[in-house]
């Protein structure tokens, strides 16, 4: 029987079940050799407990916390980062659908996935919801790519069929035989980590037909369903002009069968009461990605009002209309766009979240908002080992004099990067191994 690793770190934030983030000093985790959590507490009492489980100690500026969860991508959009091109539909139609055509060429695909996976990584996303390349193959090779690292990948090929380039349109006709090809290939590959998501870009470029062939192909097979809703002003005029039998975006979704616990609609700012509520009833999660609807122009989402209806909500990053794969400055900006909202906004009480909030959303939030709750999100025994470490040297200020847990995850949220992240695990594999004393990194994956 193979013998357990045990990871040592001088601190674990550790999300929890009722939205706290718990902080251990000196703690560890135990992972089996299935990259199962064994145990998770104080070092010393581990390794009292398990004495002949190899020690791999993080050292005395470490920080372990979950893997981040990035509920809401795109793929073929990685190009596009810090283009502007003003709002949505505008962005779409000058910078994006011909950006995405460029993915007809599977070899092309393949590389900017592995650009697009590697920077993820190295930010210390360990789990990603993503749209993948509106292309049959072009997605198989992306999800060659995310096998091949390791990675944690829900993806589907971004569906259209109307009010796009005809070169990026799918007929009716061969819709389902492309879902079941990849499907066969690549849902459940290595006993779960890689999964397919139906993904239909939006009602802007989905006819009711596709949707309804969408959500019954995803509840016929239990998959994630992934879609936008609402999020700009100018989208929703545009749709309603384009259903006008409907009396809201959402019936539109209802109507088509969209309206599930497996489904996660994208943005969401502009919503009625009745939406939400529909929403709400039907179990629906929402992906909140503030640096992109900064970026578009498109809004400001009521996240804390979403969160007091019991929405399981997640983060994204949402490239290229956010700025970069790093899920520690999403969350960032999770918190201080809901400061911006309490001045716009100031009946809506309470209206801010806190920095441990906010780190929470990243991760077990994310989980949540992807139904993978029962197997990533936290340190929890019997769960799947995805986890990083962060160099607290590099966060700000250097020495500090405030220690307290509490200033610990607000350093984290406010100045980590991308350089802070020392190692990166998923099923307790080094996928991002830890840099040597001489600064330097071995990669961990070919």
């Amino acid at each position: 029987m193979a013998v357990p690793t045990l990871y040592r770190a001088a601190y674990i934030l550790n999300p929890t079940p009722d939205g706290r983030l718990v902080c251990q000093a000196d703690g560890a985790i135990v992972v089996d050799s299935q990259g199962l959590i064994q145990a998770c507490g104080a070092a010393t009492e581990l390794q009292d407990r398990f004495p002949a489980a190899p020690v791999e100690d993080f050292g005395p500026h470490s920080l372990l916390l979950p893997g981040l969860v990035d509920v809401h991508t795109h793929l073929p959009q990685y190009q596009a980062i810090a283009l502007d091109r003003g709002e949505l539909l505008q962005w779409l139609n000058t910078l994006i659908f011909p950006l995405e055509q460029r993915y007809a060429d599977p070899n092309f695909a393949e590389q900017q996935a592995e650009l697009f996976f590697r920077a993820a990584l190295r930010a210390g996303t360990t789990t990603l919801a993503v749209f993948g390349p509106p292309f049959p193959e072009a997605t198989s090779r992306a999800f060659a790519v995310a096998a091949r690292l390791g990675l944690r990948v829900l993806m589907g090929q971004t569906l259209m069929d109307t009010n796009v380039p005809e070169s990026l349109r799918m007929r009716l006709e061969d819709v389902e035989p492309a879902l079941e090809h990849l499907v066969e290939l690549w849902h459940g590959y290595d006993s779960g980590r890689l999964l397919y998501a139906v993904t239909p870009r939006f009602a802007g470029s989905c006819t009711l037909e596709l949707l309804r062939l969408c959500a019954a192909y995803a509840r016929r097979h239990g998959l994630l369903l992934q879609t936008h809703l609402a999020e700009s002003l100018l989208e929703i005029s545009w749709i309603a002009e384009l259903f006008p039998s409907f009396p809201d975006y959402t019936a539109i979704y209802e109507a088509a069968g969209l309206l599930t616990p497996r489904t996660l609609c994208a943005h969401c700012l502009y919503l009625s009461a009745t939406e939400l509520e529909r929403l709400r009833r039907a179990g629906c999660a929402i992906a909140h990605c503030p640096r992109s609807n900064l970026f578009l122009r498109s809004g400001i989402m009521p996240l804390q009002r979403y969160r007091s209806l019991g929405f399981r909500i997640g983060l994204g990053s949402d490239i290229g209309a956010g700025y970069s794969l790093c899920l520690l400055e999403e969350a960032r900006y999770a918190r201080e766009m809901t400061k911006v909202r309490a001045l716009l906004a100031p009946e809506e009480i309470p209206t801010e979240i806190t920095p441990e909030e906010a780190l929470w959303l990243a991760t077990l939030g994310g989980a949540q908002a992807l139904g993978l709750d029962e197997r990533i999100g936290s340190l929890e025994v019997g769960k799947e080992a995805d986890f990083i470490v962060i160099d607290t040297t590099l966060l700000e200020p250097q020495n500090p004099l405030y220690t307290e847990p509490e200033h610990l995850s607000a350093r984290l949220l406010y100045t980590a990067t991308p350089a802070a992240i020392r190692a990166v695990f998923v099923r307790g594999k080094a996928l991002l191994a830890p840099r040597d004393e001489n600064g330097s990194r071995q990669s961990a994956i070919s």
